[in-house]
């Protein structure tokens, strides 16, 4: 008994999710914004940020495209550790090159840096737009 394998699809109507509830199909500009959002960007965005002084502040601002996740590392020549986190707490520390931490943010500026040593920096790197 053959299988046919080739076949017209004219219209869906709808499309079954993880739960088994029927849900409404992609439309074109669905599917567009999901494909900006999962793939790849045209350039990659990075700058080094030193610190003012030895309290919490945040990175300067810059806008970061949906999907994309932000990289903190710790930079090279530093005089201790460098503690990364949100404007309440920066609690996560950076001690090595190398060493980094990812943020899914909108904006840079809610990334917040302290460092024992006023002037340590740390690299910021995330994929952008062309």
């Amino acid at each position: 008994m053959g299988l046919e394998t080739q076949a017209d699809v004219d219209d869906i109507q709808r499309v079954t999710d993880e739960n088994g509830d029927p849900q409404p199909p992609a439309n074109t500009v669905e599917q567009q914004k999901t494909n900006q959002a999962l793939g790849n960007r045209g350039s990659v965005t990075q700058f080094v940020h030193s610190t003012d002084g030895t309290t919490g502040e945040p990175l300067p601002s810059h806008s970061v495209p949906d999907g994309v996740t932000v990289l903190v590392e710790y930079k090279q020549g530093n005089g201790g550790t460098v503690y990364v986190g949100n404007s309440d707490t920066q609690e996560s520390p950076l001690t090595a090159v190398g060493q980094g931490r990812t943020f899914a943010v909108a904006n840079t500026d809610t990334i917040y840096v302290r460092t024992p040593t006023a002037g340590d920096a740390v690299v910021v790197t995330f994929e952008a737009d062309a």
